[in-house]
């Protein structure tokens, strides 16, 4: 995807008056065409400026974890820490200033946070509203790849407005009939709760659905949460013979619903979770409309022929006459080779 197109998609993105914690992590994820990385990370603060909640598509959570618990006693210690690169003037880059220092090579940023992350190469952004931090965006890449380029920044600088539009969204949840599945992720869990073991997406999956601790982003999770243990139960009381609810369950969060479903484990007294993050069909559409061949104006048509407006309608929501928008129209459905709006509809939703 073009630059140019890369950044109209997050702009779009951040339109759509999704909640925060949905439309911010579809953002982070799409910046890989903006800024090519090995891992993109966003931390949002609260009110007072104090960690609220942290989105990377694949964290470790032991890392991130132990960089995020430790932040006031790094603070305290003169270390390197969030609150320090939160209280830096620079615009970006003010993690360039810590690997001057002389505790670097020793400090917990670095072999708690560089090193389990393999990040060589990094460049961060620091979300502003009238002076006051309101989050901060970072962009990692691996040792030895190669320097950001003054494009690249500047390209990330100009959708700082939008992450901050985004970020001001509240944090309702999106209906589940409203919405398309992300990829299946899988926990084993013993019967009195215990974590066993979990792929790194499904560790990501179950710190969403802990209950929300204000100033704190635990990401370790050795329990199941209590939508997960509620399934557990119901699937405990099946094996037992007693009447029960299916072991399924949709769970709202602020980050969308959450498809949890438990399994029988053969052989062992253990339970298979999978779990399923649900995202707004807005967001799926988006998601497709971005990798077709139309440009990005023709994209935000695309995407408003999905809805029940009229032809007058769209083309006042895109500024375009009635008869310039029959004309992109007709563009749209060459290009897609579909017959009228359902067609484009269809396309979209598949």
């Amino acid at each position: 995807m073009r630059l140019s197109a890369a950044c109209q998609h997050i702009q779009h993105i951040a339109a759509q008056g999704l909640p925060s914690r949905v439309a911010v992590p579809a953002m982070v994820d799409a910046l890989q065409h903006v800024m090519p990385s090995a891992t993109n990370c966003f931390v949002a603060l609260d009110s007072e400026s104090q960690l609220d909640w942290f989105y990377e598509r694949h964290p470790i959570p032991e890392a991130a974890d132990a960089f995020f618990s430790q932040t006031q006693e790094l603070h305290a210690r003169g270390e390197p820490s969030m609150i320090s690169l939160l209280a830096s003037r620079k615009e970006y880059g003010g993690w360039w200033d810590f690997k001057r220092q002389e505790n670097w090579d020793r400090s917990v940023m670095k072999n708690e946070l560089f090193r389990p992350y393999n990040i060589g190469n990094n460049m961060d952004f620091v979300l502003r509203d009238h002076g006051r931090p309101k989050g901060m965006l970072t962009i990692n890449r691996e040792p030895g790849s190669r320097p950001f380029t003054r494009v690249e920044v500047e390209a990330v600088l100009t959708l700082r407005s939008h992450f901050l539009h985004a970020l001001h969204r509240p944090d309702t949840t999106p209906g589940s009939a409203e919405a398309a599945a992300e990829d299946v992720s899988v926990a084993i869990f013993g019967a009195d709760g215990t974590l066993v073991s979990a792929t790194g997406d499904a560790n990501n999956l179950l710190y969403y659905l802990k209950p929300d601790t204000p100033g704190t982003i635990e990401l370790i999770c050795d329990r199941a949460p209590p939508a997960v243990m509620d399934v557990l139960n119901r699937l405990s009381r099946i094996r037992q013979g007693l009447p029960a609810q299916a072991p399924s369950l949709d769970a709202a969060t602020p980050w969308g619903t959450i498809r949890i479903i438990a399994h029988d484990l053969p052989g062992s007294d253990g339970i298979i979770v999978t779990l399923q993050r649900l995202v707004p069909l807005t967001v799926r559409r988006l998601q497709t409309v971005a990798t077709l061949d139309l440009a990005p104006s023709e994209r935000r048509v695309a995407l408003l022929m999905c809805g029940r407006e009229d032809s007058q309608a769209i083309a006042a929501q895109s500024g375009l006459s009635v008869t310039s928008y029959r004309e992109y129209a007709k563009r749209i459905y060459a290009r897609l080779n579909v017959e009228g709006r359902r067609g484009v509809k269809a396309l979209l939703d598949s």
